[in-house]
């Protein structure tokens, strides 16, 4: 599968809402690399577009271009493993994941959907919080078999 299987890339941007598009276009490079369907790929996209729109919207926003959001890759033979990392105060992510998942979809809007967004496109989803560290979001997409495809 990929040529790198144990590789670590580690990108940091400002938290603008104008490098999400560098961190979505790297990550795209990196899966695309790592022979990730084109499917997979968009879902990559458009998840760690989420994560970094969170950070800059809620992890430092009263900072707008003074803090850096930093994405890190672990590159497996079977999955790729993105984090992204913002220094803001945190929040409680039981709570936020539990709102949202009780939240009645006719009364859902744009707002507050990343979490459940990212969780519905990748593989796995962890979610840690603190108000000394900043959040983190870690996500997974594992690489899927011809095997499994052609099955599924």
């Amino acid at each position: 599968m990929t040529t790198c299987s144990g590789c670590h890339v580690e990108l940091s941007i400002p938290n603008l809402p104008e490098f999400v598009a560098v961190a979505r276009l790297t990550m795209a490079g990196i899966a695309t690399r790592m022979q990730f369907t084109v499917e997979d790929i968009d879902d990559i996209k458009v998840a760690v577009g989420e994560a970094c729109n969170n950070a800059i919207e809620h992890g430092c926003p009263a900072k707008h271009g003074t803090e850096m959001i930093v994405l890190r890759c672990d590159l497996n033979a079977d999955a790729l493993v993105i984090t992204v990392q913002d220094p803001g105060e945190g929040f409680d992510p039981a709570t936020a994941t539990r709102q949202h998942r009780h939240t009645n979809t006719l009364t859902l809007t744009e707002r507050g959907l990343g979490m459940l967004l990212i969780e519905s496109l990748m593989d796995e989803v962890d979610f840690t919080s603190t108000p000394d560290t900043g959040t983190q979001v870690r996500m997974v997409k594992r690489l899927r078999t011809m095997e499994v495809e052609e099955r599924g």
